[in-house]
């Protein structure tokens, strides 16, 4: 079997009889990133840069050489890109038998000699140069990822989408569930579970980002409220089985006297990117209020939304997974905002079309913006 980083690692970390647990304490990196890196996943990391710098890491800590492991790294990357000669030297047009004759092992000739070329500037530049991340000289920035991956917990999650007013969702014990709050991405995991039949049951749940432990007592709700997260909100455990728990999250007005608060710092992040670990969780929110009367129309994922002339001082509230399209009989006459922030159509009296879209960053995975244009 070839050998790869991540077989390397995974083969010292065993014979060193070490658990991921233990590993994930002592070099601080998660148990789900130090998994991904013995199975030579790198998706799961926001870049290449920080792939290089856990790596490295990872491997001294095994007391292995990084420099043999990055090595590695690189020639794997190398192999996986290689294509057949047959298809490098494939013409992509109908030509002629002579110029065939003389081209195409001409061609693939080119071809080779660039290939050998490439490979020779690549191994011959100063190992200093090489862009790896050196953990001791990047503190900051790997602490940074670290406290963002902190924000996401280890065990396997289901997405909720929220509603308005309330939604209602069964966690068995030792999973959890998923949903946004403005693009605010919370984690609710379920740790205990203390059923009993006939007096209140009390449930112990962890709750990211900032893996702080939440008591529920059964019917009894608890507000959850933070700088951070846009909205406050209600969570209540309004039922009960010996391994699964019923619970209320309601998005509606609440009174700040009937539960406590409970303080979490996820990572903030820019007005315009957003990093999150579950792409369900990432939104695209449109609210808008006409200031005058108005045609609308709104496609949301696709699907039709409101079409037709709407009175001055109508509100509009949609939130889509992918894409929102709209066209604006009077584009001054609408106060629009997405995702907070404030929208400028054009002048009034001018029509208006334009599209938001979801897009995910090419280089980091878990980054996501929208993108708008004119249609």
């Amino acid at each position: 079997m070839r050998e790869t980083p991540g077989s390397l690692l995974k083969k010292a970390r065993e014979e060193k009889k070490i658990t991921l647990k233990q590993a994930s304490e002592e070099t601080r990196i998660t148990s789900r990133h130090l998994t991904a890196l013995e199975e030579d996943n790198y998706s799961v990391f926001p870049g290449e840069t920080y792939a290089l710098g856990f790596l490295r890491s990872y491997a001294t800590y095994l007391d292995l050489d990084p420099e043999k492991i990055l090595q590695l790294y690189r020639g794997t990357l190398i192999s996986e890109s290689e294509v057949p000669l047959q298809e490098l030297t494939q013409p992509t047009i109908s030509i002629g038998d002579q110029i065939e004759r003389y081209a195409r092992p001409l061609f693939g000739l080119a071809l080779i000699l660039a290939f050998l070329l490439g490979l020779g500037i690549y191994f011959s530049q100063d190992p200093e140069k090489t862009p790896v991340m050196n953990p001791a000289d990047s503190a900051g920035e790997i602490d940074s990822f670290l406290k963002n991956s902190a924000n996401i917990p280890d065990v396997e999650t289901d997405h909720v989408k929220l509603r308005s007013g309330f939604t209602t969702a069964v966690i068995q014990v030792g999973k959890g569930i998923d949903f946004s709050i403005q693009n605010a991405e919370i984690y609710l995991i379920l740790r205990e579970l203390n059923y009993r039949r006939e007096a209140p049951s009390t449930a112990v749940f962890e709750f990211y980002p900032g893996k702080k432990s939440v008591t529920l007592k059964e019917n009894e709700g608890l507000i959850i409220e933070n700088s951070v997260i846009p909205k406050k909100f209600r969570l209540t455990l309004i039922g009960a089985t010996p391994n699964n728990a019923k619970i209320q999250i309601d998005m509606g007005e609440v009174n700040p006297e009937a539960g406590s608060k409970t303080e979490v710092q996820p990572e903030s992040e820019g007005d315009n990117e957003i990093r999150i670990a579950n792409p369900s969780n990432f939104i695209i929110r449109l609210e808008a209020v006409t200031t005058g009367d108005n045609f609308v129309e709104f496609y949301v994922d696709g699907k039709p939304g409101k079409r037709g002339q709407l009175a001055s001082g109508s509100t509009i509230f949609y939130e889509a997974n992918d894409s929102i399209q709209m066209k604006i009989g009077d584009a001054g006459a609408i106060d629009l905002r997405i995702n907070g922030k404030q929208e400028i159509l054009g002048r009034k009296g001018n029509t208006a079309c334009r599209i938001y879209r979801k897009v995910k960053d090419p280089i980091e995975q878990t980054r996501f913006k929208v993108e708008v244009k004119d249609c």
